[in-house]
């Protein structure tokens, strides 16, 4: 094997070995590298934040973001990364369609561009019109993203509602767009399924969500063939030059996948949250950056919407850092975009003012 490192080579091979066919064994032309993370997050959003600060430990270290890629099981899942990326202003390509551009939202937005009234009540009607369906159980991976979509989009616009008090269905779209607008083509971090990735590699494949039902896949009366599913995992693993993390998320419904269970017992991998992203602001600026965070925690409070909604601890760092004295200082930071400087410039910026004033 020419791909891999021997490290991920280990893992390979304990895959292959229940694949069935003729015995194999990879052996790797490359010099060794760092052992593969294989262990479990705390929750979902976790298991995002996990993958955010290892993207940025290796694109500080020298890893092209494009030599990065997250391998998902169907093309739901790209959302949750997609939306993430974007508030982190870090560039991203999906190469099954981003979530804007996929069937459910688009119909749904080409609706709501015809449409009128509060935001929330408009979105209900449009996914409802489409056929969403939270209690389907359907039967191809199409469905079940089409129908997580169309959900997702009303989550997005009860949070909308919830904080712009009065905002129309076009600020609405705007914010979509803002929200995620870091999708360009051929730059950034890839997102793709397993099925997109068979041929490719990387320098660095992260495949989360390794769970019973995700793969292999079930949904509905869908049952996906265990033995193509086991592949699939396999083409993942394959895909990534040097460095490799597998993770699942705890306290879903759905426990880890059954096709970990000889690795993590063979490898006597520890089992642990993964480390949450540390944010040291730069000296002088603490003060600042705590009072930010308190900020956030009250917004948040008051809008009903969690604190990583509002702003990321790196979002808040970077302004301690700059502290930004106008709209348009503000605007330059990573991770604010037009309706976020709106909704929330004047309120920051007075608490930087606060920390800057003397006493």
């Amino acid at each position: 094997n020419y791909r891999s490192s021997p490290e991920v080579l280990v893992v390979a091979n304990r895959l292959a070995g229940s694949l069935g066919g003729f015995e194999k064994v990879l052996r790797a032309t490359r010099e060794p590298g760092p052992d593969p993370l294989i262990h479990s997050v705390a929750d979902e959003r976790g298991e995002i934040g996990f993958v955010l600060h290892a993207v940025r430990r290796l694109h500080a270290s020298g890893t092209p973001l494009e030599e990065m890629a997250i391998l998902v099981r169907i093309n739901a899942r790209t959302e949750p990364y997609e939306e993430a990326f974007a508030e982190a202003g870090i560039p991203y390509q999906v190469r099954d369609g981003a979530f804007l551009r996929r069937p459910g939202p688009r119909a749904a937005i080409a609706r709501l561009r015809r449409g009128a009234g509060d935001v929330a009540p408009a979105v209900a009607a449009a996914t409802e019109a489409l056929g969403y369906d939270p209690d389907a159980e359907p039967d191809s991976a199409e469905e079940v993203t089409r129908q997580a979509d169309l959900g997702r989009l009303r989550a997005l616009a009860v949070e909308f509602a919830a904080a712009n008090p009065g905002g129309d269905l076009e600020a609405f779209l705007v914010e979509l767009r803002g929200r995620f607008s870091t999708e360009t083509e051929g730059r950034g971090v890839q997102l793709l399924t397993y099925h997109r990735a068979k041929g490719l590699e990387f320098d660095a494949v992260f495949l989360p969500r390794l769970l019973d039902g995700e793969i292999p896949f079930r949904s509905g009366r869908s049952r996906a063939p265990v033995e193509e599913e086991l592949r699939l995992l396999y083409v993942g693993v394959t895909r990534a030059r040097t460095h490799l993390a597998m993770t699942w998320p705890l306290g879903t419904k759905a426990g880890r996948t059954p096709f970990l269970d000889g690795l993590v017992r063979e490898s006597a991998v520890e089992r642990t949250r993964a480390p949450r992203e540390r944010v040291e602001p730069v000296p002088g600026a603490g003060g600042t950056f705590e009072a930010l965070k308190r900020w956030r925690l009250e917004r948040s409070k008051a809008d009903g919407v969690p604190a990583y909604v509002v702003f990321h601890d790196a979002t808040l760092a970077t302004i301690a850092e700059r502290r930004p004295g106008s709209h348009a200082e503000l605007r330059s930071v990573p991770g604010i975009g037009p309706a976020k400087l709106e909704r929330y410039g004047d309120e920051v910026l007075a608490v930087v003012a606060a920390g800057a004033s003397p006493g």
